[in-house]
């Protein structure tokens, strides 16, 4: 039987356990530090990013959204800007895709606020363009990479890296640090 990239569900399983202690999780730690305190002061937080990163952005806003609970304590204000396809579409069409994160931020946010970036590559120019924007009008820049990290990590405030080059190894530890993430908000927006 031929082996697949991955060569086996071990192997993957393996590689996966292993990037994964080199994650410096005290920067989790920030970031949900940051978070509470965006949520503290009603500021609303941008999540955006490309293919599979689109989709852990939207899961992202979901996450954090359902900290709050209906009669007790508010929800972080969460928007994914991947998540319209008609407005992503026309931005591209009408403007660049390259422009297509930075013009959302220029509408909706303001210094103080934050952004999160998704990106296995770090290199995308749409979000490179967003963050540039982003970091230039005081908006907290928080991105989370894959590979070497990329031209995003010099404009990042907070980054978390995945020093992998496997997409599927980035994108399943992206993801799992949302819910680590999400998880912890809840338990502290909860006796908040």
């Amino acid at each position: 039987m031929m082996r697949s990239m991955c060569q086996s569900a071990k192997d993957y399983f393996d590689t996966l356990n292993r990037v994964a202690t080199t994650i410096d999780y005290g920067i989790i730690d920030q970031l949900v530090e940051r978070l509470v305190q965006a949520r503290g002061d009603n500021r609303p937080v941008f999540v955006f990013g490309n293919g599979g990163s689109a989709s852990t952005s939207g899961h992202f806003g979901l996450e954090f959204t359902m900290t709050g609970q209906a009669g007790g304590p508010k929800a972080l204000q969460v928007r994914s800007l991947s998540d319209n396809v008609g407005l992503l579409t026309a931005l591209a069409n009408d403007i660049s895709y390259d422009e297509v994160f930075r013009y959302q931020l220029e509408s909706y946010a303001s210094a103080g606020d934050i952004a999160i970036a998704i990106s296995g590559s770090g290199n995308s120019p749409n979000i490179l363009n967003a963050c540039q924007w982003a970091k230039d009008n005081g908006i907290i820049v928080i991105a989370l990479t894959g590979f070497d990290g990329g031209k995003l990590k010099e404009l990042a405030d907070i980054h978390i890296n995945i020093p992998s080059n496997n997409y599927g190894i980035i994108e399943d530890l992206h993801m799992s640090i949302g819910h680590i993430i999400g998880q912890r908000l809840h338990q502290i927006l909860a006796i908040a």
